[in-house]
């Protein structure tokens, strides 16, 4: 367990597969809620995505930069940003705490857990999904291009 501002945070939180093919960011923002001790559950959050208008069963989620997702956290109360990112910025945004990150060239968010090296260990809610398993080298991150992330405001 580590600390990541004022939360405890365990970054070997379980990821379930996602049960909706559209709600990869609802899960993967269960999983950071999850993993700084808040009870969230994927089809609740994707639920309340749709209910705020940040997504929908047809589109996903409809702003790729994870705006939506930092003003749904704000009313949870649950401070957060969100920004471009690189590989480098990632891994140092995980160390001690989690992050989301989503590319639209990957059509796909998921949970970072840690960094090693050139490898970003992920909480990964659809395995397979474009060849990504449970972990994100380097090259895999540059190859689907421009990447967004959502993470804890810690102060």
């Amino acid at each position: 367990m580590m600390t990541c501002g004022i939360y405890d945070y365990d970054s070997t939180v379980t990821q379930l597969p996602q049960r909706k093919d559209w709600d990869c960011s609802a899960a993967a923002t269960a999983w950071m809620g999850r993993s700084l001790g808040w009870g969230w559950a994927e089809l609740d959050v994707a639920y309340e995505f749709v209910r705020a208008g940040i997504a929908t069963p047809a589109l996903g989620l409809l702003d790729g930069t994870g705006a939506g997702i930092v003003r749904w956290l704000a009313l949870q109360p649950f401070e957060a940003d969100n920004m471009r990112v690189t590989f480098d910025q990632v891994a140092d945004l995980v160390a001690g705490c989690p992050c989301i990150i989503g590319s639209s060239a990957w059509y796909h968010w998921v949970g970072v857990r840690s960094s090693t090296g050139d490898s970003l260990a992920l909480a990964n809610s659809a395995p397979g999904w474009a060849g990504i398993q449970q972990s994100l080298s380097r090259a895999q991150f540059d190859a689907f291009g421009d990447f967004f992330a959502v993470f804890p405001k810690v102060s």
